[in-house]
């Protein structure tokens, strides 16, 4: 397929501009209304792709330097070290730029300059009652720490039951996430069971904190897990761009391989594996654009 890479790029960045507009950025596009919104992913996400787009780049940092205080710089770093190989120089870049015109401390991975930025002053966080803005809500009522991010999780989960380690897959530590749903259970608002020698908690009274942090989104997708697959993919189709197409399939596959956890999370089933090797790389590319697509543009 031609040009995969400029491709998958187009949706990245269709995908990106949608969810900053809806968090104020001055774009048109606005296809995440009943979808939660992640910040801390956003970032990440937009920080890999901007090269592509200086526009989105610039009007993201814009929106950054005027709202750094509802993002946490802990969860920042956890979430961007698991992606550090794809994303160290841009993120670095990003966050230093922030760092330099708000007065920030977001984490690095390498010394840079930041960029030559001027805010654009556009950005203007909207009202925080919108569903897909919950984790801002919750961040306003409990601060930006892991008690509100815990909260978001349960209140985007199907399942009820989980261990900490579950729980933790958000970005924080298995300590932190531990004492914060042994105290949560403490006051009754996650009940805790032993099973098989291991704690398990869920969720009590999330009609109750329904009703205090506002609407919840419709739609939750998991973006730490789609981010890793999406951001991994992407980095192999750009490291073997000019190479031979069995070098190009054998690389893929072995990705794959390694991302089979996050991939089963995510219910994505890639292709099987084809005798003419053509005929998988072009079924292989059709279905990750097609999932890419479909996150950049649900509904259509």
């Amino acid at each position: 397929m031609a040009n995969l890479s400029a491709q998958l790029d187009a949706y990245l960045l269709d995908l990106s501009w949608s969810l900053w507009t809806e968090l104020g950025v001055a774009g048109v596009k606005r296809q995440h209304q009943d979808f939660l919104i992640d910040p801390e992913e956003l970032i990440l996400l937009t920080s890999a792709i901007m090269e592509s787009d200086p526009r989105l780049r610039d009007e993201a940092l814009d929106w950054c330097v005027h709202n750094h205080h509802y993002i946490s710089v802990s969860r920042l770093r956890v979430l961007a070290k698991a992606l550090e190989s794809y994303i160290a120089v841009p993120f670095s870049l990003f966050s230093t730029t922030v760092n330099a015109v708000a007065g920030a401390h977001w984490p690095t991975f390498t010394s840079v300059s930041p960029l030559t930025f001027v805010p654009s002053n556009k950005s203007m966080l909207p009202k925080l009652d919108m569903p897909a803005l919950l984790y801002f809500r919750l961040r306003t009522l409990f601060g930006v720490s892991a008690r509100a991010d815990v909260l978001a999780f349960f209140l985007s989960e199907e399942k009820t039951d989980f261990a900490a380690a579950d729980v933790a897959e958000i970005g924080y530590s298995k300590r932190s996430i531990f004492d914060i749903l042994e105290g949560f259970s403490e006051i009754s608002l996650l009940h805790r069971r032993t099973f098989r020698n291991q704690q398990r908690y869920s969720f009590e009274k999330r009609a109750q904190m329904e009703k205090i942090v506002g609407p919840i989104p419709k739609y939750f997708l998991s973006w730490r897990h789609l981010l890793e697959v999406l951001l991994s993919l992407r980095g192999c189709i750009k490291a073997t761009e000019n190479k031979s197409l069995t070098t190009k399939v054998v690389e893929m596959r072995n990705l794959l391989l390694q991302l089979e956890n996050k991939l089963r999370v995510l219910r994505y089933t890639p292709p099987a594996m084809q005798a003419d090797i053509q005929v998988y790389w072009e079924s292989l590319s059709r279905w990750l654009l097609d999932k890419t697509q479909a996150v950049a543009c649900p509904g259509i």
